[in-house]
């Protein structure tokens, strides 16, 4: 019973790439080696055979220039009679006349007539006219090549037939000799191309192994592990680097979940603590209205931030997972620059702050919800981290293919340190202000996320001598 194609295809699935490679290997050099012997065997054939067939044609050229044929079916050469009983080593060529009743008029050859030789069928008439190659034996050691073509007698109204001689054993010898050559080499090479295949393939594949078996020993206990790279210049070390950087950022990914939970655990273990101990207090002794109404106020104020929080919290979360799909559509960046500057100048009111904007008619398609959210995180911070009767600018300009959205403080500015944890979550370069502020060290953290949804970066630059400049970097299209 033959096998399916799909059992075939399942069967060669199931090996290895070593084995694959081997086989293919030892499959493909036996079929072109197979293919170069043959075709130097054939090439050599031609060769050898070639030289002989122009002798017989010089031959033919001669005999044909020479030879007669008189009204009594005397042979002349050269005009003279050519005698019944040749000399042991004539000079002439070997020829052999056949009448058109293919009886042998008359054979030339060296050979003595006492000599026991089997004599050559007649020539065959086909294709005559070109003349035809054959080869045939006179004795067990004696092997001719003769070339047989047409012969016109005068006086006879069909064609002779004439065919030239020569000795064929001396090139008879060489391609078997070569054959026998080409039957034993093959199977020794191809032998030993299947053993250097499956050798090689073994030592270029064994990084592989060695990377296999250090994948097994990651765990999410020991991140720290890498794959080994043998040759960081061919195709398997290549892999092995862009493995490695792939666990570099697995590792910082879970690194920085760590610490993530790490750090809400912490802000909300703070609102949590604050509501029970508030509620103890309260319960200790019986109070009169007014100081129940302060309790339950605290503790509203603190569930208020735990609420607030927690929200902070999904907004970067989904931000970051792609929750946010962003909805791209035409949006005038200067508009809606100042309904923020309009909907937060309150805030900036109650302590005494210039808000101002300077904003270009500049065109964007973006998503306007996400660009509205990231400009008021922003100004949202500049007011608040922003000391009283100070001013705080917003500009909108346009270069090239970005436009710039940039907010500008009279603040304390950020410490070079702290400037490149800015966009972490939960970092606060100055943790001790933060509860008066209400901040969680969220804002930059959900900005630099929206950005990046919208296609676009946010920078920082301090200013001289004090405050801080965030700016928004805005692909037109």
């Amino acid at each position: 019973m033959k096998p399916r194609p799909r059992q075939l295809e399942r069967w060669w699935n199931r090996r290895t790439i070593r084995f694959r490679l081997a086989l293919w290997y030892g499959a493909g050099g036996t079929l072109l080696l197979t293919l170069f012997a043959a075709t130097l065997y054939f090439y050599v054939a031609a060769r050898i055979a070639r030289p002989l067939d122009h002798q017989l044609r010089a031959d033919l050229a001669l005999v044909e220039a020479n030879l007669t044929v008189a009204p009594d079916h005397t042979l002349l050469w050269q005009g003279k009679r050519i005698p019944r009983t040749a000399p042991r080593m004539t000079g002439l060529p070997w020829f052999e006349l056949w009448d058109e009743d293919d009886h042998l008029v008359r054979r030339v050859w060296p050979f003595s007539e006492s000599r026991a030789l089997r004599s050559p069928p007649p020539p065959n008439r086909i294709n005559a006219e070109t003349g035809v190659i054959s080869v045939f034996n006179v004795a067990p050691e004696i092997r001719l090549r003769a070339l047989s073509v047409r012969f016109q007698v005068p006086g006879r109204p069909t064609h002779w037939m004439l065919r030239l001689m020569r000795i064929h054993q001396p090139y008879r010898d060489t391609l078997p000799e070569l054959r026998v050559i080409i039957l034993v080499a093959l199977p020794i090479v191809v032998t030993l191309l299947v053993l250097g295949g499956h050798f090689f393939t073994r030592r270029w594949l064994l990084p592989l192994d060695l990377m296999a078996d250090e994948a097994n020993r990651i765990t999410i206990d020991d991140l720290s592990r890498r794959l080994p790279v043998g040759n960081a210049h061919d195709e398997l070390g290549r892999l092995a680097n862009i493995f490695n950087v792939t666990l570099d950022r697995l590792q910082n990914s879970f690194e920085a979940l760590d610490r993530f939970v790490a750090d809400a655990s912490h802000e909300l273990r703070t609102p949590l603590t604050t509501l029970r101990s508030v509620g103890e207090v309260g319960l200790r002794r019986s109070r009169t209205v007014e100081e129940y109404r302060e309790i339950i106020g605290s503790m509203l104020e603190e569930a208020q931030r735990l609420q607030l929080l927690v929200q902070r919290l999904l907004e970067l979360a989904s931000a970051e997972g792609g929750g946010h799909g962003a909805h791209r559509r035409a949006t005038n960046i200067g508009e809606t620059a100042a309904e923020c500057v309009n909907e937060l100048g309150i805030l900036a009111e109650q302590k005494n702050q210039r808000l101002t904007l300077e904003a270009d008619d500049c065109i964007a398609k973006i998503d306007p919800v996400l660009f509205r959210q990231a400009l008021q995180n922003l100004i949202d911070n500049a007011i608040k981290y922003s000391p009283e009767d100070t001013a705080i600018s917003v500009s909108v300009r346009e270069q090239d293919e970005t436009i710039h959205v940039s907010v500008s403080d009279e603040g304390p500015g950020i410490d070079p340190i702290d400037r490149e944890h800015l966009t972490e979550r939960f970092f606060r370069p100055d943790r001790s202000r933060q509860r008066d502020s209400g901040g969680f060290g969220l804002g930059l953290s959900i900005t630099k996320a929206y950005l990046r949804a919208l296609g676009g970066t946010l920078e920082y630059e301090a200013r001289v001598p004090c405050g801080s400049t965030f700016r928004l970097l805005l692909p037109k299209q």
